[in-house]
């Protein structure tokens, strides 16, 4: 009958071990009194196992340990234990999220003002898609003809276009900077003749792709 089989499928094997561990333990308990008590603690071991294991069976909240009684709870504790085997085993030092091992053992030297660099190349796939970069060049190119510089307002009903540098330096909100920061930024604004706003920094991105600059 499929009824009387069901002891002996693999997901209830658990189970039935627990069963079997109870009334074969109980027994070695009674034949050899001078071990009763290491029979004994092993049948409440096993008596707590069938207990577990008939709880999972009757329970509807949890379609795996109806499914697989007692040998179910190791999934959840896999699960639980996930982050800590990840980190420690499998997670590697640019992987990870909001910052990868690589940043926060950076974080963490330079909090213990330990040695924070590390020569002899990088770790990163330079040659990757979107991975962008600066390097320096044996054969720079001529300085760039073009100003950089773009006409605001001259279209439309503008009545006052007027012209402005690509790039742009711009302060943080008041008292984010110190006095000789911002000493320093209209300096190097005048110089560049650059406009400079106080609202927040924006410094656009200057960088190439797989090749010299």
């Amino acid at each position: 009958m499929p009824f009387l089989s069901l002891p002996f499928r693999l997901r209830y094997v658990p189970l039935t071990l627990a069963l079997a561990g109870v009334l074969g333990f109980g027994a070695l308990c009674l034949a050899f009194p001078g071990w009763g008590l290491f029979y004994a603690l092993l049948s409440l071991a096993c008596l707590f196992l069938a207990g577990v294991g008939v709880h999972d069976l009757v329970q509807t909240q949890h379609a795996v340990l109806r499914n697989y009684p007692i040998a179910g709870h190791l999934r959840f504790l896999l699960e639980g234990v996930r982050p800590e085997i990840r980190q420690y085993f499998f997670e590697g030092d640019k992987d990870g999220a909001p910052f990868s091992r690589d940043k926060r053992a950076l974080v963490y030297q330079r909090a213990k003002r330990a040695l924070d660099k590390r020569p002899f190349g990088t770790q990163y796939d330079v040659y990757g898609d979107q991975y962008e970069w600066l390097h320096h060049s044996i054969a720079p190119r001529p300085v760039s003809p073009d100003p950089h510089r773009v006409i605001i307002g001259h279209s439309g009903p503008c009545t006052q276009p007027y012209s402005a540098s690509v790039l742009n330096i711009s302060a943080m909100s008041y008292g984010a900077l110190s006095a000789n920061a911002v000493r320093a930024l209209n300096r190097g604004q005048s110089w560049a003749v650059l406009p400079m706003t106080p609202a927040r920094a924006v410094f656009p991105p200057v960088t190439a792709r797989r090749g010299a600059i």
